[in-house]
């Protein structure tokens, strides 16, 4: 009697053990799953060039954290700091425009950044103007004037800021020519978004308080 026990309290546990790894071996395959189809819209976007690496740095962080304020590529740039996303929808609910800002001692920084490809025309009013050969023939297609939107956003963080400066930049894929835009905020490709942050300066600083002060004032959670 006590040996058929043994043997099914035995059998019992291995059963378990197999349940136990079916379960993880399933929860890791979805994992790679979701992270295979999520690099398709990491891959050449602004995030490869604020985050260090893809898998633990944001999607890792994205998905399981749900927390992407931290970088640990702008930590080694900048040291302590915050980031904050904020899309922009017009009345009718369209999305207009993204803008990252990031906090840290040297001051605060906004980029208004836009995924698209081709020559891209435009100023400080009116629609952009993005012109791209599809097929061997040029299309063009009219884009919201995210110069206007980061205009708007800037005037309320300014202001929700108590009237600290904040930089600001309007950036795009390197796919791009940007030649043919004329703003008063600085145009740059997405690599060169590293050396932006690292050169971020807006003459005042700020303690790790007053980030996460800031921080949470643009939504960020403690």
């Amino acid at each position: 009697m006590t040996y058929r026990l043994l043997i099914e309290e035995s059998g019992s546990a291995s059963r378990l053990n197999t349940l136990f790894y079916i379960i993880a071996l399933s929860m890791l395959m979805i994992f790679l799953f979701r992270a295979a189809v999520s690099y398709r819209h990491y891959k050449g976007s602004i995030f490869q060039h604020v985050y260090d690496n893809y898998l633990f740095d944001y999607f890792y962080k994205l998905n399981i954290m749900q927390d992407v304020s931290r970088s640990s590529l702008v930590k080694k740039l900048i040291g302590n700091h915050r980031i904050t996303y904020a899309s922009i929808t017009s009345k009718e609910g369209k999305l207009v425009s993204q803008i990252m800002t990031l906090i840290h001692a040297r001051g605060i920084l906004s980029i208004a950044y836009l995924n698209t490809s081709g020559k891209v025309s435009g100023n400080l009013s009116g629609d952009w103007l993005i012109r791209r050969t599809e097929d061997g023939k040029e299309k063009r297609f009219k884009i919201d004037n995210p110069a206007v939107y980061l205009k708007e956003y800037i005037t309320h963080l300014s202001d929700t800021l108590e009237g600290k400066k904040v930089d600001t930049a309007i950036a795009l894929n390197d796919t791009c020519d940007i030649s043919d835009i004329h703003v008063d905020f600085k145009v740059v490709r997405y690599s060169e978004i590293p050396e932006l942050i690292k050169n971020t300066d807006c003459g005042y600083g700020l303690n790790d308080a007053q980030i996460e002060e800031i921080y949470e004032k643009l939504g960020g959670r403690k």
